[in-house]
């Protein structure tokens, strides 16, 4: 009664300001102060925020805010990962706008659901106090929003206190404030303080709404008053209020949280009288009132009220949610069955409670209570993958108490376990508890820990230093020692302790994945430097590939092994990506590298050389060239490794296996494991002589050699190109076993070698022979099988043959070899476009699209289609691949085959296509690829075709481009991007200005902008107009349908002009470099203002200018410019010039430049040369080969001599003793010397010059007594001098010398594909026949010359006679690049080149021509 009576007084504040008072719902209040805070920009994006995990964190704040805003309103709650990702922004950021931390503060309430009240609250005070520290400008909104976010987390806290703080920072109150410490007043029962505060409020003739009077029945129903708490009702009507469903949902909820369930009902029969209407959220908070407080057995009483509108399933998820926490997870059961289910395309009602079952599980409910809720949604075909969501929940949460017994629960169930489900696990416990998952995944789960789940997530979380003891843990631990090893160096590796990895793989063998630890190796390499460690890793991964081998060679019993015996190039692919990664410091990289195999005697392919030589282009150096030569001549062995204890079998040589197995059958005991051992080593030296040899000698001993050994002898003859023996021993195989069937690897080489010889029928019969009753395995399609079958289909398509591929691809497809894929596809496509042939081209790619659903080849056909304009294929082309790829990722195929081919106006065309969904992925994969591949062009192109297309990200565009021109050493161009971003508006991000600032800095050229450390505002600036470079392009594809229709023409409002600019001098340097006009360059040059200033390419162009006009002087000028600011001439350039400078014997300036140059830099523009070309110009060649003869007798060690000989001008030498034969005992004294350290570049010039001179008598002796052993030399300069001169007698003295030599066959192949020319040319064709029967005796006939065969056969078939060798194919591979005996490299050479090695440019037609399509 008293209470009412207090109520009653209230009535005169109330009825004296009724006029004030503000009629608004308090759910208008909820929405509105919240979705107003940001805009909403659902529309702008098709995927939602919520749902693209990947992209979050590259929003910048006012996205995530936005996004957050945008979950409110779908789903009525955010996620707390969501908050946590934006406190992280803004600290990074360290700022942030009063709006965005408004909804920031906002967002830590009822909006969370899945978190606990007190969680929620420490997450707001986090960010309260992080935006105080930021000084983030906050008003009294702010303090509203944080005392809500108090009352829906029913926090304690002190209204005084909270009000004296507001006011004691000059911040007003306002009545929204005063309202909500009313309800903290009345969250407590505390009347009499709400009282204080509404004197307040009337103080300050501030309104009132229906949320006090909510607030007093909630502070009533605390202070056990339910007789106040309804009085309330007739208060607000006399105050002239009308109760609204706020206020009915506030008094149920009062009667609710006192179990009064007949008070409840009597209510809402009121409601229902009265026609105020519930909504399904209101009788949810009803619902969710009476559990927490006790009253639960009631709630289905009010199930029967709930109306099932739409949106009634967010609101129950975000009650069941809250349920949940609070440990009434059998009401928020009985919700979720009420919940409608939605169907899927089938019919089949969609699975629910996904969301129920990972908050059990995060709110670490029993795991009894956990797995009978599972069940029973699984027995009630609610979810029938409740337990797996349930265990992943746990797992992903890392509660190691609830994880594992549920994973016992799936195991028990017969759902498989697997490796990744154990990693969060891993990664949550502490460092003591890692091994103890690890024993468990064994022990209780059967699950081996592989070696990715070691390296990735055991040994990071082990945190633990010493690598001996990881090991040692590991085993104890039950891991695999192979495993254990493996991960540890993998591990060691990824941390750059590459010294570590390397005496752990000395200390443990173990097979080494190489392409796995490819990349971590070189990464290791390029923070340390550490080459000897490089190189014993690279050791032991070769000595791993061959333990790996021996051990499947072991397991073979007596049938065919399926695993190729050869060992695949693991060095040379090393090498190859070294040399990919390190572009900058290449050739220097590249040397020690190499040396360091050489020492280790390890050995690569001449493929892999080759490919090197190509890659390296201009940059190779004769050091490198010898090198590589002898990597890739089969002659080193490696080098014995330090015994580490007892041998394997596998280990040995064929010498100690013999010797191994004397001893053994001395003893009595069997050999036969020896003997296998001893067949499989032979296989592995590839030698078929010591091969035959020892099968003999086992089968004289009645040793029973197993089938698989036949087969590998086959295999051993195809790989020498000895196909009659071969197929001997093919005969022989089917003799001994008729069922009998080579491997497919094995198959197809064969046949493989016999169609290159024409052997058709007995090509196609092996394949028939061998054929399988099913497609082939796994293993038999690994990588190098697969590359086999290709390269044979390849050769037949760059021959142009399509009949003859057609019928190989057929046959490999019906006899099982392969299963069609868009690599084995693609020759017969290619097989068309060599010829030229677009029809059928066409026709073969249709026929494909429609069997094979595959489109080899699409990209090169469509570029193809393009240059020649035939827009009706193209379309079909598209239509083809839109029915196998889909229409947007055809569409963007498309785009990139437009960009490759410049024509950027028709890339662009399908980029504006309206409807064209965003694909940042494809993107985003073609700027790597193009990076990758150094391609500029198509970089550049995209960024012309994507302009002002605001749903693509130009950014990472623009971003790789740079990337691509810092590769290129383009500082120039990539500063040219940050003005470009700025003309189109396009805002630089932090990575791009500080990759930009680092290029600016290493070519020493000013930073115009400020170097960012926190990340920076947007830039904006007024877009310049461009001309559109596709208004003068050739062709015109508009026909090119792509699938939409044409976007309208945007109309655009001009740009407001900027005032005229004085075009500045580097323009008009720039414009004068392209008219040729080196005196208006210079001009522009000297008035260049402070700051200004062009980069190396630029006065490159006006030193070629100059030398061109034999301005010597000038140029030097120049170029001593770049020398003093540490840069130099592009390399081409400045070749040209010292070519010019020693052609005038200008020794002072050569040796001024000489002091300014490394030993790397004179090595790649061949210094050494030109300065002896000088020395001879200038009439100094005898002071200059006295200069040598000091400098050599000055070598105190080899290492100084080796230095000196690597920089011996040999193409200069050449010069000296051509020019001064009075000179030659001279040189042959300074040859001595040199040879007498060891080094014979020297000897070997004075030789070539004796012999082509026709001293034969005195370059013979030189020859025995220095050259004969050697395994390198230079003798192609012999050879041109023998072609030039058709002397017979020259090229036969080559020849006579050579082939007692320890050279390779490659070279002295060489040496008779000239004398075979000569007798050739000189109409000989006998006698050139007669050579040739000579040379196959000494070398295959794959060393000779190609083009001198095919002469000579044309000759000797114009005779009517019948040439008797089948010519090899074509080969790619560079002549001479890895044979062991080239000549001198053209740097040496390349002394007075009779061509200039720069090419002045050609005028550019400005002509247009269009072709209609």
């Amino acid at each position: 009664m008293a209470s009412i009576l207090r109520t009653g007084k209230l009535l005169r504040y109330f009825a004296g300001f009724t006029r004030n008072v503000v009629v608004s719902s308090v759910r208008e209040n909820e929405t509105s102060n919240l979705l107003q805070s940001a805009p909403c920009m659902c529309g702008h994006f098709q995927n939602g925020f919520a749902t693209n995990a990947a992209a979050k964190t590259e929003l910048s704040l006012d996205k995530q805010i936005r996004r957050l805003d945008q979950d409110v309103r779908r789903m009525g709650r955010i996620s707390r990962r969501d908050l946590e990702e934006v406190l992280d922004e803004i600290r990074t950021q360290r700022t942030a706008t009063s709006s965005q931390s408004l909804m920031v503060i906002r967002c830590c309430g009822n909006l969370v659901p899945e978190e606990l009240p007190e969680v929620r609250t420490a997450m707001v005070q986090e960010i309260w106090k992080t935006l105080n520290a930021l000084n983030v400008p906050m008003d009294i909104s702010h303090y509203n929003a944080l005392l809500r976010v108090y009352l829906e987390n029913e926090h304690s806290f002190a209204p005084t206190e909270f009000l004296a703080e507001i006011e004691a920072k000059g911040i007003e109150p306002n009545r929204v404030t005063y309202q909500r410490l009313i309800a903290r007043y009345c969250q407590q029962g505390d009347i009499d303080g709400a009282t204080r505060i509404l004197e307040f409020m009337r103080a300050k003739s501030l309104p009132v709404n229906e949320n006090v009077f909510n607030s007093l029945i909630l502070g009533h129903s605390q202070a056990n008053d339910l007789e106040s708490a309804k009085g309330i009702l007739g208060v607000m009507k006399q105050a002239g209020l009308e109760p609204s469903p706020d206020t009915y949902t506030t008094l149920l909820c009062a009667f609710a949280r006192h179990g009064d369930i007949a008070a409840v009902k009597e209510t809402l029969a009121e409601c229902e009288q009265k026609e105020i209407i519930l909504l399904d959220k209101d009788v949810l908070d009803v619902i969710y009132t009476l559990t927490v407080h006790g009253n639960g057995e009631h709630v289905d009483e009010l199930l029967t009220k709930l109306r099932l509108s739409p949106g009634f399933n967010q609101d129950a998820v975000n009650v069941i949610l809250r349920l949940v926490n609070k440990g009434h997870e059998d009401v928020g059961l009985k919700l979720l069955r009420v919940m409608p289910r939605t169907s899927r395309v089938n019919g089949e009602p969609v699975d629910v409670g996904a969301f129920f079952i990972r908050q059990l599980v995060k709110a670490n409910r029993p795991v009894e209570k956990i797995l009978s809720i599972c069940k029973t949604l699984q027995a009630e075909g609610l979810n029938p993958k409740a337990l797996t969501i349930a265990t992943e929940a746990g797992l992903t949460n890392g509660v190691v108490n609830n994880a594992l017994p549920l994973l016992q629960e799936m195991k028990n169930a017969g759902l498989p376990i697997r490796q990744h489900y154990f990693w969060p696990l891993i990664c949550s416990v502490g460092s003591n508890q890692v091994l103890d998952i690890v024993r468990r995944m064994q022990q209780e789960f059967a699950v081996f820990p592989n070696s990715e789940t070691i390296r990735d997530y055991v040994i990071p979380n082990l945190k633990e230093k010493n690598w001996e003891r990881i090991v040692t843990s590991l085993r104890d631990a039950g891991v695999p020692n192979s495993t254990a090893v493996t991960s540890a160096v993998y591990s060691a590796l990824a941390t750059h302790q590459i010294a570590d990895a390397a005496k752990i793989m000395e200390q443990n063998r173990a097979y080494y994945l190489p392409f796995l630890f490819r990349q971590p190796l070189i990464l290791a390499l390029s923070h340390t430097n550490d080459y000897s460690s490089f190189i014993r890793c690279v050791r032991q991964i070769h000595e791993g590939l061959q333990f790996r081998q021996g051990k499947e060679e072991e397991v073979e019993q007596g049938g065919e092994a399926a695993a190729e015996k050869t060992t695949p190039d693991v060095v040379g692919a090393i090498v190859q990506e070294a040399s990919t990664y390190f572009r900058r410091d290449r050739v220097a990289t590249l040397e020690k590298i190499l040396k360091g195999l050489v020492k280790q005697g390890l050995s690569i392919s001449s493929q892999k050389a080759t490919q090197l030589s190509e890659q390296l282009g201009g940059e190779l150096t004769p050091r490198i060239s010898e090198l590589l030569g002898k990597l890739s001549s089969g002659e080193l062995q490696p080098v014995p490794l330090p015994s580490t204890g007892k041998r394997s079998l596998d280990s040995l040589s064929i010498d100690e296996l013999e010797r191994f197995i004397v001893n053994v059958e001395a003893k009595g005991d069997n050999a036969n494991n020896i003997k296998r051992q001893l067949l499989n080593a032979c296989f592995r030296s590839q030698s078929i002589e010591k091969t035959l040899q020892v099968i003999g000698k086992l089968e004289s001993e009645k040793y029973q050699i197993p089938l698989g050994i036949h087969a590998q002898l086959i295999d051993l003859y195809t790989h020498h190109k000895r196909s009659s023996e071969a197929l001997e021993a093919y005969g022989k195989l089917k003799a001994k076993d008729a069922s009998f069937k080579l491997d497919n690897l094995k198959a197809v080489r064969l046949a493989d070698l016999l169609l290159q010889e024409e052997r058709v029928e007995e090509a196609y019969k092996v394949l028939e022979d061998n054929k399988k009753d099913a497609p082939m395995s796994e293993a038999e399609g690994s990588f190098n099988y697969v590359t086999t079958v290709w390269r044979s289909l390849n050769a037949l398509a760059e021959s142009g043959q399509p009949d003859k591929l057609r019928k190989l691809f057929d046959t490999l497809v019906a006899a099982n070899y392969i299963v069609p894929t868009n690599v084995l596809l693609g020759p017969l496509i290619k097989v068309h476009l060599v010829k030229d042939d677009i029809p059928s081209a066409i026709q073969a790619f249709e026929e494909i699209c429609e069997k094979h659903k595959s489109t080899p080849w699409k990209n090169e056909l469509a570029c193809r289609l393009i240059q020649k304009e035939d827009a009706v294929n193209l379309q079909k082309v598209t239509d083809l691949s839109t029915g196998i790829h889909g229409e947007v990722n055809s569409l963007y195929d498309l785009v990139f085959s437009f960009v490759e081919c410049g024509r950027v106006r028709q890339a662009r065309k399908i980029l504006e296509t309206p409807g064209l969904r965003t694909r940042p992925q494809r993107i985003s994969s073609a700027c790597d690829r193009y990076k990758n591949e150094g391609l500029l062009q198509p970089l550049e192109g995209l960024i012309e075709a994507t302009k002002d297309l605001g749903h693509i990200d130009r950014n990472k565009i623009y971003y790789t481009l740079l990337l691509s021109y810092d590769k290129a050493d383009e500082a120039e161009k990539a500063l040219g991007l940050w003005t470009k971003m700025q003309e189109e508006a396009v805002t630089p991000n932090d990575a791009f200005l500080l990759k930009l600032a680092e290029l600016l800095k290493r070519k020493n050229i000013q930073v115009p902008f400020v170097i960012p450390e926190t990340q920076q505002g947007n830039v904006k600036s007024n877009k310049k107009p461009k001309k559109d470079k596709s208004a003068t392009e050739p062709v015109k594809l508009e026909s090119v349908k792509v699938a939409a229709k044409e976007k309208p023409p945007k109309t655009v409002e001009p740009a407001p002009k900027p005032a005229p600019k004085a075009p500045s001098h580097t323009a008009g340097f720039r414009k004068a470099l392209l008219a040729n006009d080196p005196d208006a360059a210079i001009a522009h040059k000297q008035s260049f203002a402070a700051g200004e200033r062009v980069g190396v390419v630029d006065t490159s162009r006006l030193i070629e200018l100059l030398v061109r006009a034999d301005r010597l002087s000038e140029a030097t000028k120049y170029v001593e410019e770049l020398l003093a600011e540490k840069l130099h001439p592009q390399p081409k350039i400045f070749k040209f010039y010292l070519n010019k400078i020693a052609a005038s014997g200008d020794l002072e300036t050569l040796q001024k430049i000489g002091k300014q140059l490394n030993e790397e830099q004179k090595r790649l523009v061949s210094f050494d040369n030109r300065y002896c070309h000088a020395n001879i110009v200038a009439g100094k060649a005898d002071q200059f080969l006295k200069q040598l003869t000091t400098e050599i007798e000055a070598a105190k060690t080899p290492a100084e001599a080796a230095k000196l000989a690597d920089k011996f001008p040999r193409g200069g030498a050449v010069g000296i003793l051509d020019k001064h034969p009075e000179l030659v005992p001279q040189y042959q004294t300074l040859a001595e010397k040199y040879a007498a350290q060891n080094q014979l570049g020297p000897m070997n010039v004075l030789w070539m010059h004796l012999i082509s001179s026709g001293q034969e008598a005195a370059s013979k002796q030189i020859w025995d007594k220095h050259l004969s052993n050697a395994p390198r030399l230079m003798f192609q300069r012999v050879l041109q001098t023998a072609r030039e001169q058709q002397d017979e007698k020259l090229a036969t003295s080559v020849i006579a010398q050579l082939r007692d030599s320890k050279i390779s066959e490659g070279a002295i192949g060489n040496a008779y594909s000239c004398l075979i020319d000569i007798q050739t040319n000189k109409g000989n064709h006998d006698k050139a026949m007669d050579v040739l029967g000579n040379a196959v005796k000494d070398v295959s006939l794959e060393n000779i010359n190609r083009t001198a065969l095919l002469r000579l056969k044309q000759a000797v078939e114009e005779k009517s006679q019948k040439f008797p060798y089948t010519i090899p194919e074509k080969r790619t591979k560079a002549e001479g690049s890895s044979s062991s005996s080239s000549s001198s490299s053209s740097s040496d050479d390349d002394v007075s080149p009779s061509i200039p090695e720069t090419v002045p440019p050609k005028p550019q037609p400005q002509t247009q021509t269009t072709v209609k399509v």
